[in-house]
């Protein structure tokens, strides 16, 4: 199996995954603190390299390796910080747009979870999301994390769950 294939394959995937140029992932690469030992990698995920024919074993291992590379601390790094000043300038059109954004970046974070304890690792105050303006007559532990301008909500204890203005209970 190709190396550099396998390298490419994974570089594309995240840049995909995560809506980057596979310019910004090779700078990031390049600029993590932490330098990548993909001999190592591929060694160490050998196990990937499986499938009826050599493009699915490659596209296999290209998943592995994908995730390698996010793991790199370094690398993590240089990706949140791009992901964060999206949700920073979030059009407010379409909450899913937010939440994905805001599911890109935990998705990143767990692959580290002892170093991106809390979301502000990216800088990122999760209690003052982009939003318009949520009325002030929500019940108040019903918490509303961002509105978009159609009224759908980023609502539930993980911000992980829409639901629409008009199906949030109101203050009698």
């Amino acid at each position: 199996m190709d190396k550099c294939m396998v390298i490419g394959k994974a570089i594309e995937r995240i840049a995909n995954d995560y809506d980057l140029t596979i310019d910004t992932v090779k700078k990031a690469i390049d600029k993590s603190r932490f330098p990548l030992d993909f001999d190592l990698m591929v060694e160490e995920g050998s196990f990937c390299f499986r499938g009826p024919d050599e493009e699915s074993k490659a596209d296999n291992a290209s998943i592995c390796m994908a995730s390698k590379i996010l793991a790199n601390k370094g690398v993590q790094e240089n990706i949140l910080p791009i992901i964060c000043k999206r949700i920073e300038a979030w059009d407010h059109e379409n909450i899913e747009d937010l939440l994905d954004m805001i599911r890109k970046i935990i998705s990143i974070m767990e692959l580290n979870p002892d170093d991106h304890t809390l979301i502000e690792t990216c800088v990122l105050d999760i209690n003052n999301l982009p939003s318009e303006v949520i009325p002030k007559d929500m019940i108040p532990h019903y918490r509303i994390w961002a509105m978009d301008k159609k009224g759908m909500c980023l609502v539930g204890d993980d911000a992980n769950k829409v639901v629409h203005i008009d199906n949030i209970p109101r203050k009698m």
